[in-house]
């Protein structure tokens, strides 16, 4: 990835730890540490973590210090409601505007996070899951839409890994699920499509409610 800038490399370089949880939710963050590792001054690294205390992906704790942020189940439902919502829509044009090539590369993303979450290597195949979602928010062909559903992806490649104890059967339904997901897709299944994208989300709701 090129980046335009050191605060833009900064940036994209701590994100990168938090969302493959290099930094754990509710890890403390040392800016000095991160500067000293990424060879750069406090200055790009406290600027990278202001932006992403404005993405609720680091928390300002008065007198506490910064850290990295815990998200509620509460919170993460709610933004289930918002994916519904977003994710639909992605999917409805992307059945419309996805080509051949498209659909290989939609089912090459698939076979590797069925792999990874076979293998129960549960970070690595959360954030295949995410980008399954974000390739469909691609090939919409609406920036704005797949910018919100960017950001509300890494919100649960974030979390995901934290809030999901996985088990064979809900391994099962979630290789199930985007399997059917990505093959109504590659078929053009418009209406077929969206009903299991928004199954697919409302599974996330049962594997946070069933956690413990």
């Amino acid at each position: 990835m090129k980046f335009s800038g050191l605060k833009e490399y900064v940036y994209h370089k701590v994100k990168k730890r938090l969302i493959n949880n290099t930094i754990r939710p509710g890890e403390r963050i040392w800016e000095d540490k991160i500067a000293e590792e990424l060879e750069v001054s406090r200055t790009p690294v406290r600027e990278a973590i202001n932006r992403l205390i404005a993405e609720e992906l680091i928390e300002n704790r008065p007198r506490k210090g910064i850290f990295a942020a815990e998200i509620s189940r509460n919170d993460l439902y709610k933004m289930l409601d918002v994916r519904i919502a977003l994710e639909t829509l992605a999917v409805s044009q992307c059945c419309k505007l996805i080509t051949d090539e498209g659909t290989d590369e939609l089912t090459e993303i698939y076979e590797k996070y069925r792999k990874k979450l076979s293998d129960g290597e549960y970070t690595e195949a959360s954030q295949l899951d995410s980008q399954i979602h974000r390739y469909i928010a691609g090939v919409s062909d609406n920036k704005k839409l797949a910018t919100y559903i960017n950001d509300i992806q890494d919100v649960f490649a974030y979390t995901r890994t934290w809030n999901v104890k996985w088990t064979e059967s809900k391994i099962d339904r979630s290789i199930r699920d985007h399997k059917n997901l990505v093959e109504a897709i590659c078929n053009r299944d418009e209406d077929g499509a969206v009903n299991l994208v928004r199954k697919d989300i409302e599974s996330m709701r049962d594997l946070l409610s069933q956690k413990d």
